[in-house]
């Protein structure tokens, strides 16, 4: 296996030189943080970022070639029988008993079923908000260009096709929304594209319980007058609070993920500003290979808890997963597979989101959806954004 602590050294060498091209080209000149979200949004979402003690990702996240985007200006998107639609909208073109829709589809919260709905371990936190960034290395001074190709599937149906270049990092902040609309970071994935294959890694301000114990004594050495934060220091230092779980996909989406393992319920803090300065103002350290706590075999990756402010968002289960490139691949190798792979009468009904392992990122123009359900027409056509950017170019003929 292998243990991706930090990113790779070519990174390192596309990084230094895109910071050092002091006039790149016209087709690049622009910071690609603001190409498909507003300077102010990005500028909230860069404020809230915590420390990383990883000096690479570090350089990623300051990057202006770092693009950055959430689901409210890149729709979690998937390719339809002859176009593209966002993924709530799926229902509606499926000819089939809601039986087996929801065997594939969630219509209540608009969204794939488990494990393709959500960033993995939030999907019944609500104190959440994810922001993604997609950082693409320049090669001789450039953002390279990434060609949309065309394939014929199952019914001379097209589907487009694209592959993002070697030293690609995708990544996602997991933030917890705080009064006020204030954002708090909570944990940030990676996940590096190698000749091979993606890496994966998880950036935590604790790593391990123990981190945490020590943490809670550095800010509040008082802490047992208080005797909610003493119940948590008392949790804490016990390795018996493990509960067994399980995480199960759904009905025919079954093969796809099963997981069973323990997680470590946190009880309340008693001091919500001991939380936001948990979470603001310690350094961010790789979780590769992490244990949070151990009891004899029983092990969890990650603390949980029902909280609604806690180190981790509520209902938080990624404790089950351990963060390794393995683990992140059992979901991620399934992005764009057919669903009449897994309901064969649904032979016309498109795709899973994504494409090369990455489900957030997607080159369509959303404003043709419409045209999709209203004329039943191939709508895909580049987001003008990422067009302009020169991210993506169609190459294919008669287009």
């Amino acid at each position: 296996m292998r243990q991706a602590l930090s990113l790779s050294f070519p990174l390192l060498l596309c990084l230094a030189s895109a910071q050092g091209d002091a006039a790149p080209s016209a087709a690049n000149r622009e910071n690609l943080n603001t190409v498909v979200m507003p300077a102010a949004r990005v500028a909230q979402v860069k404020g809230a970022l915590p420390a990383i003690a990883d000096p690479n990702l570090a350089a990623v996240l300051d990057s202006q070639d770092t693009l950055w985007y959430d689901d409210s200006v890149m729709k979690p998107s998937y390719q339809d029988s002859v176009g593209a639609s966002s993924n709530d909208k799926w229902p509606d073109l499926v000819a089939a008993p809601e039986s087996i829709i929801g065997g594939l589809h969630d219509r209540n919260k608009k969204r794939w079923q488990f494990p393709f709905a959500t960033t993995a371990g939030t999907d019944e936190s609500t104190n959440i908000h994810v922001t993604n960034f997609v950082f693409f290395p320049r090669l001789n001074g450039e953002v390279p260009t990434m060609p949309i190709t065309r394939v014929i599937l199952n019914d001379k149906r097209p589907e487009w096709r694209w592959r993002y270049p070697e030293g690609t990092v995708f990544g996602e902040v997991i933030f917890i929304k705080d009064s006020g609309g204030k954002l708090l970071p909570t944990e940030i994935r990676t996940r590096t594209k190698y000749p091979a294959g993606w890496a994966m890694n998880a950036f935590r301000p604790f790593p391990r319980a123990l981190d945490l114990i020590n943490a809670i004594k550095e800010r509040r050495p008082n802490y047992s007058n208080n005797p909610t934060l003493r119940n948590l220091m008392t949790y804490l230092e016990d390795p018996t609070t493990l509960t067994a779980a399980k995480l199960s996909a759904k009905a025919s989406l079954a093969p796809t993920f099963q997981q069973e393992g323990y997680l470590d319920v946190l009880p309340e803090f008693g001091d919500d500003q001991l939380v936001r300065e948990l979470l603001t103002m310690t350094t961010f350290r790789s979780s590769y290979g992490a244990t949070w706590k151990r009891n004899g075999a029983q092990r969890t990756f990650a603390a949980s808890t029902n909280s609604p402010l806690s180190i981790v968002p509520n209902r938080y289960t990624a404790g089950l997963i351990e963060v390794s490139d393995d683990s992140c691949m059992r979901c991620h190798k399934e992005t764009n597979r057919l669903v009449s792979e897994f309901y064969d009468a649904l032979y016309l009904y498109g795709e899973l989101w994504g494409m090369d392992g990455i489900f957030s990122f997607h080159p369509y123009d959303e404003s043709k959806y419409p045209a999709l359900r209203l004329n039943m027409v191939d709508n895909r056509a580049v987001n003008p954004k990422l067009k302009s950017a020169k991210i993506f170019r169609i190459a294919f003929k008669g287009e």
